[in-house]
């Protein structure tokens, strides 16, 4: 008796439990993309330059989409410093729109406003996460379906 109680609570447990792990893996993946952002932000305040994230197949300069890893660039053009690489978030991570590049300039303001959804395999659409920069150069991070008309 006691073991088909447990079996039937552990079946019960299990897709849960997996849907709790993934959706803990899809916020990781958020706060990691807010966090390149930040810093490039804050490299751009701290030594006076432009600073732009952008995908990078490669590691060493931009290029590939946002699903192949991510570099933070100062002073973007011939004399670029890779300041920090972001590997690859994995095969099962889906960042649309899939290219571009942000910026900040040294005033920490953005080059322009961006908004990124991440999506995962086998996470329910309410469950993407959307990653938005402003003007001002303010990063947040929401589940898409609480995500305010201004994100």
């Amino acid at each position: 008796m006691g073991i088909a109680v447990l079996a039937i609570l552990t079946t019960l447990a299990v897709p849960a439990f997996t849907q709790l792990l993934q959706n803990n893996r899809l916020d990781a993946q958020a706060n990691e993309m807010v966090a390149s952002f930040q810093f490039a932000r804050s490299e751009a305040l701290k030594r006076g330059v432009r600073v732009q994230v952008c995908p990078s197949a490669n590691g060493t300069s931009c290029g590939g989409g946002w699903n192949d890893g991510r570099i933070a660039v100062a002073n973007p053009g011939d004399d670029q410093e890779v300041l920090r690489v972001w590997a690859s978030p994995g095969e099962n991570f889906t960042v649309t729109p899939a290219g571009g590049t942000i910026g900040f300039q040294p005033s920490g303001f953005a080059t322009g406003s961006a908004q990124f959804d991440l999506s995962m395999d086998g996470t329910t659409d309410n469950n993407n996460r959307r990653v938005s920069i402003e003007n001002s150069g303010r990063v947040v991070s929401c589940r898409i379906d609480e995500c305010g008309d201004d994100s």
